[in-house]
This record gives C-alpha cells, structure tokens and sequence, in this order.
C-alpha cells in the first residue's frame, strides 16, 4: 500500500542527560555528594600518599552484542586526601574502539568502576595493586535497559534492536489494534521501560480518543527518566508532548501538514561528535525511500540537531529545497531524553550510515 493512498484513505498513522563536557574532553553526570562519598567501603588499604598516585585502569565497553560502544562515560571515585571520603574522580570517555583509561588514582585499593552510556549502564570492581590494571573486556559489557516497542507501519526499529542482542517487549500499533492505546494509556505499564520506540506508521485512533491522556503520559514518562525515540510520521506524539522542542514543517496544530518530504537520498552533515566517529565521516548518506517523509524547520532552546541537510520537499509548483533541515534531533526534558529523527529503519531501504546512526540513537537514550 503506497503512502500516499494510506495517507488520504485516514487510514492515518502516527509512528513515525548528555554529559556535560569536562575540561579535560570527558563528560560526566551531576555530581552528588553521594557519588563522591559512599563508597568509602571500596577502598582496600591505607588512603595514598603522594607518590603513589601512579595506578591506572584501562579496558573496552562493548554492547550487549558485542560492538564498541563510542562515547559512553566512565569513572570511579577516591579518597585522595586520606580523610576517609571519596572526594576526587577519574574520568574518562570511549573512544572509536570502546577504550577508556582512568588514570592517576592510588595503588594498591579495590575500584568501582561505573559506565554510563544513555539508559545502558554497568559496574564492576577492579583492584589496582600498581601501575595500569587491564580489565577483561567481557567484564565491561553494557547491561541493557527495559525496552517497548510500538509496531508501526513503516519503521523496523526493532529489527536493529535484536541485531544489537537487546531484548524488548512489542505493542501492535497498526490500524485495527488496541494493544499500543492500552499501553500508552496505562502509565504504570510505561513506567516498567526505560524506553520506549515509537515506529513510523502508528494508528492515528490514539489522537482521536486519547490524545491528552497519550500526552500526559508522555510527557511524564520522560520526565520520570524514561527516554522515548520517534521517527517520521510519529512526529505527533513528539509535537503533541513537547511542542516548543522541534519546529515541524507546517501548521504544527494540523496532523500531517509536515508531510511534504520528496524521496531522495541527502548527503546529511554529521554534527554530534559520536556519531561522526562512528560512521568515520561528517556526511552521511540518508536515504527517503517514499515520498510525505515529516520535514523539520528547526528547533527550540536546548533541543541538539544531531544530522542537517539539503532536503527536497513537495510545495505548490513542484518539489524544492529546504537547506539546513534539522534530519534527527535530541531534547532532555526533566530526568528523560527524547530522539526524533526524519528516517527510520525500513528493511532494505536503509544504507550502512542509517543503521550505524540508529544503533547510535538507541545507545545513546
């Protein structure tokens, strides 16, 4: 069934706290007193002295799939003055090949080390008897979050899910099914995820029947810590929650009037840091497989444009184009995050760039 014909049959759907960067290039979560101070007990010996500062540890963070993890934040914390609290922290980042090294930290003591990347975490104990301690790297995989899906017509999101070896529960949210509305209605069952996908081609009955239930629960479920991805055309739930976040193509109270993108494939300028690691270029190719993909305008503060673009879109007298179109997009709101982007995963369609951005996307969240 063509787009075009879903669309104007009103078989319509819906589907489709970084860190902050330390001098040193690293990125770190608030710091809390507790961070810092109650781990006390992870110490073995006596609070070092100066000299013996030269301890280090060094190893990999790899998905629960098995691929290096870019970008994720790791530390552990000391006691550096012998006062008996933890009152200093190494630091690092990973790198392309998912290292990271924590250095300058006390010999002979036992370490928690802490890995942070998006909703996946880990920790694990590390002894540091003197100079660099090499950490096995099947101790330093990331554990996964809770995950929902919410089936769309046109997105796949979870077939790059099961690819990375991540579990996940599905709702239908195709036309005739009731199954994503009751999830989406019940915010206890939301709240037992930490994230939530929401695929491209979702029934629109959600708008319909329980628009302001469905927008309450969102937008709390975000700011309770959860972290929500959307693609394409579930671009409503997004404008519906968090409307000054993401300026859509059109009348943003009107449903599908940021419907206007031409198939083609957009050389897109890399702007987020990791991914540009990742794929190993500041352009990706993105393709727009079918015409009425959702166009974004730009964004509102504190909302990151992640990928930018040239991108054709349908008007009056024919196609244009629109340069510098936010392609995906990152917002925080209260302890959750949210990700929109443009494309989504639809089998074949999808080139290299497109499934190591969304692999991306869904560590990152």
């Amino acid at each position: 069934m063509s787009r075009f014909i879903w669309f104007f049959a009103m078989v319509m759907a819906f589907g489709c706290s970084e860190y902050d960067l330390k001098p040193g290039g690293s990125a770190e979560p608030d710091a809390t007193d507790e961070d810092l101070d109650s781990d006390a007990d992870a110490d073995a010996g006596d609070p070092g002295t100066p000299g013996e500062f030269d301890g280090g540890i060094r190893g990999r963070v790899c998905d629960p799939g098995g691929g290096w993890v870019v970008g994720a934040y790791v530390y552990t914390t000391y006691d550096a003055n012998g006062d008996g609290t933890h009152d200093a922290r190494a630091e690092d980042e990973t790198d392309a090949n998912g290292a990271f090294e924590l250095l300058g930290i006390p010999v002979d003591r036992d370490y928690t080390v802490y890995v942070i990347k998006g909703s996946f975490e880990s920790t694990f104990t590390v002894t540091v008897a003197g100079g660099i301690t090499e950490i096995p790297e099947a101790e330093c995989m990331l554990e996964p979050p809770d995950i929902a899906v919410i089936s769309g017509e046109y997105d796949h999101i979870e077939d790059i899910i099961e690819s990375m070896g991540l579990e996940y529960t599905v709702y239908n949210g195709q036309f005739g099914s009731s199954e994503y509305l009751d999830f989406l209605t019940d915010p206890l069952a939301m709240a037992e995820f930490d994230i939530i996908f929401l695929n491209c081609g979702i029934s629109a009955d959600w708008m319909y029947s329980h628009r302001e239930e469905v927008r309450i629960n969102i937008r709390d479920f975000v700011n309770n810590g959860g972290s929500i991805y959307a693609s394409d055309w579930a671009y409503y739930f997004v404008e519906v929650a968090f409307p000054v976040k993401i300026e859509f193509y059109g009348e943003d109270s009107l449903y599908g009037s940021a419907q206007v993108g031409a198939a083609g494939t957009v050389g897109a300028t890399v702007l987020d840091p990791s991914m540009e690691i990742i794929i190993g270029s500041a352009v990706a190719d993105i393709n727009f497989d079918l015409d009425m993909w959702v166009v974004v305008e730009g964004v509102g503060a504190g909302t990151e444009v992640l990928l930018q673009g040239d991108v054709p879109i349908w008007g009056t007298w024919g196609s244009t184009m629109l340069p510098n179109a936010p392609i995906a997009t990152r917002f925080d709101i209260g302890e959750g995050r949210v990700i929109y982007t443009t494309f989504h995963n639809e089998h074949a369609a999808t080139t290299l760039d497109m499934t190591d951005l969304l692999e991306e996307v869904i560590l990152s969240l």
